[in-house]
């Protein structure tokens, strides 16, 4: 996504920018700019004119003006006084109590336009990747626009947003999931080469072929239900299943996994006694992804621990790995489509694990990273649902 914020003032490349005054304007004069918002011509032409949702700002960053379309946000009325953070039900403006005084909002691509619009008298657009509380929404990939406006002498800037997730969607499949299949079945074709000019053993070569086969089932099911979580159509088959047998498996994932080698994965062994009552399945896709994501951090070399144990009828799992995630990449570690990878359309294991962990299994996906521990992340489940 391209974005004009190309000043030196507003180019978040240069470093996280600073957070903004949090004081919000007097009650009274909220309500004279929604009057004065309400009566003018050029706020009503912008609010009609527009094909998505707009929202009109005043100086405090509070909405004196809204219209209904787009679905982001429910009822305009019900949006005045608010920050946009607020009306989109951000988890970060929930977290800090105000939009705009969370961490992460270092890093907002639409605070950061807003801030830049107000202050350089021009419009400007960025990329707002957030995830919301609101219902349906439990992720917002928006293309969004600040344009100043003058009325009467007030200044507003209109945020004009463009729901862009489906975009965002397509390319992640496209450039993901493709590229994932497409490298398993190269693998595959490979192996079946070698077979043919006779340049390997049929029994080794046949058993590499089972497993890339296995490995290309799972990416293709992994990504089936990340679409079906996020449509909240996944069913949910819980069973008992010892934590024993689940790690044994993830050993045997990454037993020939490209992203493994020159890695060691060691697994601790699990409490015998240890019983989860949950979905293997989607439990598994779960640490997958954190083994994966642990693998990719480190360098050759390098090592990834698993461990799991149970307290207080809780089960809790944990990846870790020596590297360390820097601060402003933290804040929007489980956000859709972020990614640091340079690669297009990457982004989606953290926020994988986020979304199956918690919204289908009912458990807490957490992480935590210092120079001093590395990263850990963790995922805590009840024994029984």
């Amino acid at each position: 996504m391209s974005s004009d914020l190309d000043s030196a003032a507003c180019d978040q490349s240069s470093g996280p920018m600073a957070l903004p005054d949090a004081r919000r304007a007097p009650p009274e004069q909220v309500l004279r700019e929604i009057e004065l918002a309400r009566r003018s011509p050029v706020v009503t032409a912008v609010l009609d004119a527009a094909d998505g949702a707009v929202f009109v700002v005043n100086a405090q960053r509070q909405i004196v003006a809204a219209n209904d379309r787009g679905q982001l946000a429910g009822d305009a009325a019900a949006l005045a006084g608010l920050r946009m953070g607020e009306a989109l039900g951000c988890v970060n403006a929930r977290a800090a109590g105000d939009c705009g005084a969370s961490p992460a909002c270092r890093q907002c691509g639409a605070l950061t336009a807003m801030l830049c619009s107000q202050r350089e008298a021009r419009s400007l657009e960025a990329e707002c990747l957030l995830r919301s509380e609101l219902p349906g929404r439990a992720a917002l990939e928006l293309n969004v626009r600040a344009t100043p406006l003058q009325v009467e002498g007030h200044r507003f800037t209109a945020m004009s947003l463009r729901d862009v997730s489906a975009e965002k969607r397509r390319d992640a499949l496209e450039q993901l999931f493709l590229h994932d299949v497409l490298n398993t079945v190269a693998g595959l074709r490979g192996w079946a080469a070698r077979v043919r000019r006779g340049t390997v053993q049929p029994a080794a070569a046949f058993e590499r072929m089972d497993q890339l086969t296995g490995q290309l089932e799972r990416e293709i099911r992994d990504h089936r239900a990340l679409l079906l979580a996020e449509r909240r159509l996944l069913v949910l088959e819980p069973a008992p299943v010892r934590a024993s047998d689940l790690l044994a498996e993830l050993e045997a994932v990454f037993s020939s996994h490209a992203a493994a080698r020159e890695r060691r994965l060691a697994i601790a062994p699990a409490p015998a006694e240890l019983v989860l009552h949950t979905d293997a399945s989607l439990l598994l896709r779960v640490l997958v992804n954190m083994v994966m994501n642990g693998l990719e951090a480190s360098p050759s070399g390098g090592e990834v621990r698993v461990a799991c144990g149970a307290a207080g009828g809780e089960a809790t799992l944990k990846v870790h790995n020596a590297g360390v995630i820097p601060p402003e990449v933290q804040a929007r570690i489980f956000q859709r489509s972020f990614s640091t990878k340079a690669a297009r359309g990457r982004g989606l294991g953290t926020y994988g694990m986020k979304l199956l962990g918690e919204q289908v299994l009912g458990g807490e996906v957490s992480f935590s990273s210092d120079p001093e521990r590395g990263t850990v992340f963790a995922i805590r489940l009840p024994l029984r649902r």
